[in-house]
């Protein structure tokens, strides 16, 4: 899909009438899930080991045995992260060490070169990342409920692989250069428990709360206090909230906007390519609301 025809499936996701209850949702739905994760949360802290463990998840579901292809080796792991998200090597094998610690990746040899080293998803990195696309694509489920998204990755153990297979081929067919200039918002997300800080401030702007202190936002989603604060300030810097005496938060519409903006253009990549569906599945259901 040309990015135009991307741009245009994110605009009709955006518009769709049942859009701002479906979002509200799902990120109140994110945020219970990051606390639930406790310590686990140190797995994908930031924006880097985010993209390492989905790139896993690509190259290993994705793969073709029978022309050699070998799946997530950690050479492919550290070249498409450094050409997609200029995410160095030493990143990289310290997110997969992290994340053989927790049980969430297991460390194989390949039979033929056992020098070669090979990546491998273990159990607890599919229920986590089921747990996500669950929260995820639950939106797209909320505007279009014929695609039974959510039984299916709870009812269908085969879903979420042939899912990332999907995803993977795509992703891994385009052509390898490093991403455009980031946004504010995307440099942010490289910081230490920026995702789950900046996703409960947008809660709390769409439902109209007050947003949690630096040392409770801290205690949610084990992050020190200090780092909660630099993200905080960082974001401030950048001109998406502005922050009143003592750290409170006053305006939080440009990280908002920067949030729904991201969020509709990943979800129209992921409609593309992990549901096989189009602009003209959500004008049409936009149209019988």
């Amino acid at each position: 899909m040309r990015r135009e025809e991307l741009k245009d499936l994110a605009r009709e996701i955006r518009a769709h009438p049942r859009f701002p209850e479906a979002v509200t949702r799902a990120t109140e739905d994110y945020i219970a899930w990051r606390v639930r994760l406790g310590v686990l949360n140190k797995v994908i802290s930031n924006l880097a080991r985010e993209r390492i463990l989905e790139h896993l998840l690509y190259l290993h579901f994705a793969r073709n045995p029978t022309a050699g292809d070998r799946g997530a080796t950690f050479e492919r792991l550290a070249d498409l992260s450094g050409a997609r998200d200029r995410i160095g090597a030493r990143a990289v094998r310290t997110t997969l060490r992290l994340a053989q610690i927790a049980g969430h990746v297991v460390l194989t040899r390949s039979r033929d070169d056992g020098r070669l080293r090979i990546y491998e998803p273990a159990e607890a990195l599919l229920a986590q990342a089921g747990e996500y696309y669950f929260i995820t694509l639950g939106v797209l489920e909320d505007l279009t409920p014929q695609f039974r998204i959510r039984s299916r990755i709870r009812g269908e153990p085969g879903f979420l692989r042939d899912m990332f297979a999907r995803i993977g081929r795509a992703y891994l067919a385009a052509e390898l250069r490093p991403s455009a200039a980031a946004s504010a918002y995307a440099e942010v997300l490289r910081l230490e428990g920026a995702r789950p800080i900046l996703a409960t401030v947008v809660d709390c702007r769409l439902s109209r709360r007050d947003a949690p202190s630096a040392p409770e936002l801290a205690r949610r989603f084990h992050v020190s206090p200090s780092q909660t604060r630099a993200v905080l300030k960082t974001v401030e810097a950048h001109g998406l909230v502005e922050m009143g005496p003592r750290g409170r938060l006053v305006n939080a519409e440009h990280l908002t906007e920067s949030y729904l903006g991201a969020l509709c253009r990943s979800l129209a990549f992921l409609s593309q390519h992990a549901l096989e569906t189009g602009v003209e599945t959500f004008r049409a259901e936009s149209a019988t609301n």
